[in-house]
């Protein structure tokens, strides 16, 4: 158990003592059950998704592509990709209503993102333990709207009142560490994180700027041990005992009580490691910075091997037409800060966490997909090669994440949970692999790999031109238009018309089938 005066256990010790008081915080975990069905119940008085997004801005249906001979433990074919069941659905929907070009791929991802550092330090998986901290990279155009997205994910911390955990840059490890020391969750919304990859993946390939890959290093240190007890480097225990030693000094010369509380605290927190620390990242970058690092020794590697990837194909939507920002509904931000549940100036979450439950037929479900994901990595080694195995292995870990965070707001992982996660961490692989396996074989596979390549960029929704394609793959248009008949003969995509014309020409599109 963790000393009072650093996660305040006294809140739930007896008057003088620092033993936990388990019915106490019983008692407080059935009032906030109770607060949270209040706010469901007068939710479905009203509106139940709080009016939210108009539906001719809703974006359509979007589904896994799905190969009867998988043998898939679920059946996800009528799973939409784009509408996470339940309040996080809700909270997607509202990212959705800031954004005035549709960008619902990212508002999925962020969504998500968003949950699980609201109720992640709260909650307990009571399965597997898994954790709710996630590594997420969106991927989109150039002025196509990542910024409301990226404002729309500040303003759900806000309104749960984490915001003094979100950071939105990587300096040093030091840096890291005395975030992870001021708060115990660090909450990273990065832009341009592309470049940020690039330079460390370059300092990797030609050695020099070591620190970079230092970053990299304690990030997945930290990230991983969200449920265990994170120990400092001696360097780093020197440099920063020296400065909250300083500090402490200080505030004894000027007789500051919370002053020299709070040095006290953190270098009791230096000498004995950070205690579930929950750091989550969230980058934003475009196709020119990051389709091209993504190979398979950093798909392999811990950082990005373990997110998520999600990659808006549409590279020009248009404007929503009557498009108006929607206030976040006061019913939404409540449910927000009870999921959260805290109060101080400190973001951390103090004793024992609430359990998750798991209903039997979800459990069950896990444990096939554990077993099918090995088998669909064998497959996949078979056509592209040992990267795809390991990125496949740790979809796993992905799912049980997404299907988690997806049961924080009610308390219980259901069916339909894992079967969302499935379809969508499937998905999330599949345009991974081919990603890497483009980028690798552009040598010794060259035509394979633009197959790959182009799959990668026509949209679920609108297609994608043979300019468009020429124009993202720096492909010849005849090569691209020879490359796309051989894909349409052999089933994977058809050439269908627009409706529109160009200089009097009817306007062509590639779709997948």
């Amino acid at each position: 158990m963790t000393d009072s005066n650093i996660w305040n256990m006294a809140d739930y010790a007896p008057k003088g003592e620092k033993e936990f008081d388990e019915r106490k915080y019983d008692s407080d975990a059935e009032k906030r059950i109770a607060a949270i069905a209040e706010y469901d119940a007068i939710t479905l008085k009203t509106d139940q998704d709080f009016g939210l997004v108009q539906d001719e801005f809703r974006s359509p249906p979007e589904h896994v592509e799905v190969d009867d001979g998988l043998n898939m433990p679920l059946d996800v074919s009528a799973v939409d990709l784009l509408t996470p069941p339940g309040f996080v659905g809700q909270v997607v929907d509202w990212i959705d209503s800031q954004c005035r070009y549709p960008r619902r791929r990212l508002a999925v991802a962020s969504g998500l993102c968003a949950i699980a550092n609201i109720g992640g330090m709260s909650h307990e998986d009571e399965l597997n333990a898994v954790t709710a901290n996630m590594l997420a990279f969106c991927v989109a155009a150039s002025s196509t709207g990542k910024e409301a997205v990226m404002q729309a994910f500040t303003e759900l911390h806000i309104a749960a009142g984490i915001q003094g955990a979100l950071q939105g840059g990587i300096k040093s490890e030091q840096e890291i560490t005395r975030n992870l020391i001021e708060h115990q969750a660090a909450f990273y919304n990065i832009d341009e994180i592309g470049i940020f990859l690039g330079k460390v993946r370059n300092a990797q390939k030609r050695g020099g700027a070591s620190y970079l890959e230092g970053v990299f290093a304690i990030i997945m240190n930290a990230y991983s041990k969200a449920n265990s007890r994170f120990l400092l480097s001696g360097d780093t225990k020197r440099e920063l005992r020296k400065i909250y030693v300083g500090q402490l000094s200080k505030a004894q010369d000027n007789d500051d009580t919370d002053r020299i509380r709070e040095a006290e605290r953190m270098l009791s927190m230096i000498d004995s490691g950070l205690e579930r620390p929950f750091l989550s990242l969230i980058g934003f970058t475009t196709p020119s910075t990051f389709d091209g690092i993504m190979d398979g020794e950093t798909a392999t590697q811990g950082f990005v091997g373990r997110a998520i990837i999600v990659n808006e194909r549409d590279i020009n939507p248009r404007a929503r037409k009557g498009f108006k920002r929607k206030e976040m509904p006061m019913m939404m931000a409540g449910r927000l800060g009870v999921l959260y549940g805290n109060e101080g100036a400190r973001v951390e979450h103090a004793g024992k966490r609430f359990l998750v439950k798991t209903d039997d037929d979800a459990a069950a479900a896990l444990v096939n997909i554990n077993e099918w994901l090995i088998d669909y990595a064998d497959h996949m080694g078979e056509k592209t090669g040992e990267a795809s195995v390991a990125m496949i292995r740790r979809g796993y870990e992905l799912i049980a994440k997404v299907s988690f965070i997806l049961a924080i707001p009610d308390g219980r992982r259901t069916i339909e949970h894992v079967r969302w996660a499935l379809a969508y961490v499937k998905d999330e692989m599949d345009f991974k692999v081919a990603l890497v396996f483009a980028n690798d074989n552009q040598k010794d596979k060259p035509q394979e790999a633009l197959a790959a390549r182009l799959m990668g960029y026509i949209d679920a929704d609108t297609g994608a031109s043979t300019n468009v394609l020429s124009s993202r793959s720096k492909v010849d248009k005849l090569t691209i238009e020879t490359m796309m008949l051989d894909l349409q003969a052999r089933g994977m995509v058809k050439k269908v018309a627009t409706g529109r014309t160009y200089k009097k020409e009817k306007v062509f599109v590639w779709r997948m089938i």
